[in-house]
C-alpha cells in the first residue's frame, strides 16, 4: 500500500519521479520573469492598435531595448518577487496544515501577503490600497500557480525551466503571428478622432500642468511654456504668449510627416515666439488629445495636451 502524499512531504515514489524533492516555491521566479517577457511581447504585438503619435514602432523598440538591456535586473526582480511574495505565501500555507484544503490555504496566505505588501506600499508612496493590491496580486498569481504545480509534481528547477520555457516560446510565437496578421489585415488598427473646429476651443494642459494652451472660438490663443521648432539643437526651447490659432482638417493638413501623419491639425501663431510646432489630434473620441513631436539628435520626444 502506498502512503499518500502529504503537503510538503512527497512520497518516495514522487521524489524519484521528480528526480529530487520538491523545494518550497520552486519555479516561481521563472514564471515571474516569463510573464514580464510575454507582457512586453504582447505590448509590441499590439502596437498597431494604439496611437504611436507618428513615431512608428519607436515605443515598441524602446520597450524591447529596455527588456534586453535589463535582463540582469529582470533576474533580480524575479528573485525578489520569489523571496517577498511566493516564498512567504507557500511557507505560510505549509505551516498552517497538511494536505487537506491546501489550494484554499495557499490562496488565503497569498491574499494575506498581498494585503501586507499593499499596506506597506500605501504607507510609503500614498498609492490607493485597491490599486496596489490589484498590481501585487496580478503579478503574483501566475508565479504562485507555478510554485504550487512544482510542489504537487515534485519538480525541480530543471523541469520547471523546461516547462515554463516551452510555454513562453509558444506564447511568443503566437504574439508574433498576431502582430503579423494585425499588420496585414489592419484589424483593430488605430484611427485618430475627428473633431469639429469648435470642439478644439477650451483649455488644454500637459506635463502635469507644465504646458498649457487656451484656444477660444474666435481664433485667439494663449500659450504657456509650449515648445518651439528648433531643429539645429538637441535642446528644445519653450515660449509663452498670446496670438492666434488656425484649424486645418485632415485633408488639408498634409500627408505623413514628423507630427503624426494625415490628421487634423492646429497651427499656432504666437507673438514674439517665432516658429511654433504644429499640434495634431490624437487619443480617442472620448478623451482627445493634442500632441507634437520634438526632434532631438538621437530621439523624438512626444508632448501631449489634454483637457483638464
Amino acid at each position: 500500500m502506498v502512503t499518500p502524499e502529504v503537503y510538503g512531504k512527497p512520497t518516495p515514489e514522487a521524489a524519484v519521479r521528480g528526480g529530487r524533492r520538491a523545494r518550497l516555491a520552486t519555479g516561481a521566479e521563472l514564471a515571474f520573469m516569463a510573464q514580464v517577457i510575454v507582457a512586453a511581447a504582447v505590448f509590441l504585438a499590439t502596437s498597431g492598435t494604439r496611437d504611436d503619435h507618428g513615431t512608428g514602432f519607436a515605443a515598441g523598440t524602446e520597450v524591447l531595448k529596455v527588456l534586453v538591456g535589463g535582463l540582469p535586473l529582470l533576474l533580480l526582480a524575479g528573485c525578489l518577487h520569489w523571496a517577498l511574495f511566493s516564498l512567504p505565501a507557500t511557507a505560510l500555507a505549509r505551516l498552517t496544515g497538511g494536505s487537506r484544503w491546501e489550494t484554499a490555504r495557499v490562496a488565503l496566505c497569498a491574499a494575506a501577503v498581498t494585503a501586507a505588501h499593499s499596506w506597506w506600499v500605501t504607507a510609503l508612496w500614498e498609492v490607493p490600497f485597491g490599486r496596489a493590491a490589484a498590481w501585487i496580486a496580478g503579478t503574483g498569481a501566475l508565479p504562485l500557480v507555478a510554485a504550487w504545480h512544482a510542489r504537487r509534481r515534485s519538480l525541480g528547477w530543471g523541469a520547471m525551466l523546461a516547462r515554463i520555457g516551452a510555454l513562453t516560446g509558444i506564447t511568443l510565437l503566437a504574439a508574433l503571428a498576431g502582430a503579423f496578421l494585425q499588420a496585414r489585415t489592419g484589424w483593430l488598427a488605430y484611427e485618430p478622432p475627428r473633431l469639429e473646429r469648435d470642439q478644439y476651443a477650451g483649455t488644454w494642459v500637459g506635463g502635469g500642468g507644465a504646458h498649457r494652451l487656451r484656444l477660444d472660438g474666435n481664433g485667439g490663443a494663449e500659450a504657456g511654456n509650449l515648445p518651439l521648432e528648433d531643429r539645429s539643437t538637441t535642446l528644445w526651447g519653450a515660449c509663452s504668449g498670446t496670438g492666434t490659432w488656425a484649424f486645418e482638417p485632415k485633408d488639408a493638413a498634409g500627408g505623413p510627416g514628423p507630427s503624426g501623419g494625415a490628421r487634423d491639425r492646429v497651427t499656432l501663431t504666437i507673438e514674439s515666439c517665432g516658429r511654433m510646432l504644429d499640434w495634431r489630434i490624437g487619443g480617442t473620441a472620448g478623451r482627445p488629445e493634442l500632441f507634437t513631436v520634438v526632434d532631438a539628435s538621437d530621439s523624438r520626444r512626444v508632448i501631449t495636451l489634454h483637457r483638464p
